[in-house]
């Protein structure tokens, strides 16, 4: 075979074996947007149990600056690109398992959080993957001696919820740097509640599309390529 052909089939094959993974993960996005939002058009995990004997359930600190994208260090490490943060709104949703007691749940920026679990002992989540049957969750201790207050007393939350039965806390992203927070209601020890967490993304959609879209355009230009390839080498072979 000439060089020219050479290089066409070595292309086709590498657009070939590139439109697999883009057709899959469009066809994954697309799945995922037309069977697993909630009415809401939130993609939602199923419920489960998180539960710590200190005083709060805190999550790593996300790191946001929506002018140069953003990248949240929550354990999972995603990075999206500039200006998704508008298009973005994150859910988490759960219910106190002590009757007892209702369920708090705030989000507030990582310095005033500190500032109110000073000397407070709290278990922060430094791993956090989800999987069909619920979470799966590890623990840094951070020990303390005092108590803190109600949670609800305080002012320095940027969203918050709290109460009896299931509570819903909805937040669009936005630049700083923040950490979501889990406490009983009344601010005292032994944290028990179930959780969800969802994400909202209209994009999804059409990114799915474009993936697919693209995919499906390699996979036909890599066969074309590769026939052509071969095409040409039969007709300059002698009779």
């Amino acid at each position: 075979m000439s060089v020219i052909r050479i290089i066409l089939l070595i292309i086709g094959i590498l657009l070939i074996l590139g439109s697999i993974p883009l057709t899959f993960g469009g066809g994954t996005l697309l799945w995922m947007d037309l069977t697993q939002k909630d009415d809401d058009g939130f993609i939602t995990t199923e419920t489960d149990q998180l539960e710590r004997d200190s005083y709060a359930i805190v999550t790593e600190p996300a790191d946001i600056d929506l002018d140069e994208g953003w990248n949240v260090g929550w354990g999972w490490g995603w990075n999206v690109a500039r200006d998704l943060g508008d298009l973005v709104t994150f859910k988490v949703e759960g219910s106190n398992n002590d009757d007892s007691k209702g369920i708090f749940i705030g989000v507030a920026q990582e310095s005033d959080l500190m500032d109110y679990l000073n000397d407070v002992e709290y278990d922060e989540i430094i791993h956090f993957s989800i999987h069909s049957d619920g979470f799966d969750v590890a623990y840094r201790n951070h020990p303390g001696n005092s108590s803190p207050t109600a949670p609800t007393s305080e002012t320095f939350w940027i969203e918050s919820v709290s109460g009896t039965g299931i509570q819903t806390l909805e937040w669009e992203l936005e630049t700083g740097t923040y950490s979501l927070l889990l406490m009983n209601e009344d601010g005292s020890s032994d944290v028990d509640a179930d959780v969800s967490v969802g994400v909202k993304a209209p994009w999804i959609f059409g990114v799915g599309i474009g993936f697919v879209v693209g995919g499906i355009g390699w996979l036909i230009g890599g066969i074309l390529l590769v026939i052509l390839a071969f095409r040409g080498r039969r007709r300059s072979q002698p009779a």
